[in-house]
Order: C-alpha cells, then sequence, then structure tokens
C-alpha cells in the first residue's frame, strides 16, 4: 500500500476553514490554520511538519497595523516566518484579496504591493510562491463575490481556484524528483 502524502496547512482563517478533506482525499492533511492569526502565530510556529510539505497563508490579519512605511520591514519578517518553518516542502500562498467597504479598492492595491514586496523577498530560496491575487479579483479590483461568502473568507468555489493552484504546483515539484 503507497504511503499518503502528508501535508500541513497553516496560517489563519483561510486555512481553519478549507476543508482539506473534501479537496485532497488522497493526502494525509494537517489542518494547523487558527482564525484571527497572522505573522506572530507563524514565526511561533512550533510544531514538527518537518515530515511533511507545507502549505502557508496568511497576512489578512496584520493588515490594520501596515502602512507603505512599514511594508518592507513587515515583508522581511514574514519571509523570514516562512523559511523558519522547517519541511520538505514549503508553498506559500499570497496575501488574498478583500473588500473592506463597498466599491473601494484600496486596500487590494496595498495588497499587491504588499505580496510584490513578499514574493520579491522570496528569490533564492525553495518556497514555492502561490499568486492567486489576480484570479480572486473581479474586473472592479475587489474580491470576487462568486468566490467569498462575507467579502473575506472563501467559499468552495474560491477553495477550488487554490486547490487547482496548489495541486498544480505539487505535481510540477513531484515530477522534477522523477
Amino acid at each position: 500500500m503507497e504511503k499518503r502524502m502528508r501535508v500541513a496547512f497553516i496560517g489563519n482563517s483561510h486555512m481553519a476553514y478549507w476543508p482539506l478533506e473534501v479537496f485532497f482525499p488522497q493526502w494525509e492533511c494537517m489542518n494547523y490554520g487558527l482564525p484571527g492569526e497572522g505573522l506572530d502565530y507563524v514565526a511561533s510556529f512550533s510544531e514538527d511538519v518537518s515530515d511533511c510539505k507545507v502549505v502557508i497563508q496568511f497576512g489578512t490579519n496584520d493588515l490594520y497595523r501596515l502602512n507603505y512605511d512599514n511594508m518592507q520591514a513587515y515583508a522581511q519578517d514574514y519571509v523570514e516566518a516562512v523559511k523558519a518553518i522547517h519541511a520538505k516542502e514549503k508553498y506559500l500562498f499570497c496575501i488574498f484579496p478583500r473588500n473592506d467597504y463597498r466599491g473601494s479598492v484600496s486596500v487590494n492595491r496595498f495588497i499587491a504591493s504588499l505580496n510584490a514586496e513578499i514574493k520579491s523577498r522570496l528569490k533564492d530560496t525553495d518556497i514555492v510562491y502561490l499568486d492567486v491575487f489576480s484570479r480572486l479579483l473581479s474586473d472592479n479590483g475587489c474580491l470576487n463575490p462568486d468566490y467569498t461568502v462575507d467579502d473575506l473568507h472563501l467559499n468552495g468555489a474560491g477553495y477550488r481556484i487554490l486547490a487547482e493552484c496548489l495541486m498544480q504546483h505539487v505535481a510540477l515539484v513531484d515530477s522534477k524528483d522523477l
């Protein structure tokens, strides 16, 4: 009998609420997502996931304390926290768009800039960056209402986008091992 791939999911409510058994029945999934958490949680993460592939997503809950002046320092701490997690492979989802005020896209413009800063700091690492930001946006720059239950958290269609992206990249990494 073939051993199932072990995958740990770490982060905030986007990870916590993902019905992993529905999207990844072939994997042994451990869900370490905690609603309301952010950088501090990931930076202090201490579970032993060294024998797992790890999927990480966080940042939404830290936005309230961020601005363009402290974005670079936050991005540096963000990447360092992800790098500190010991795992077979690491997959990092971008920070997802959200809808704060009807029609306002300023928060998503900021998130896009923050994601670009984080991505630039991942060069020369073995972390696979999963950028689904634009796929989750509607034409008007807001989180697409077809992918959310409350303008922040994803629904099944939103999670399907994440699952497809993740499975595509896991397959690419696995094929390199052959």
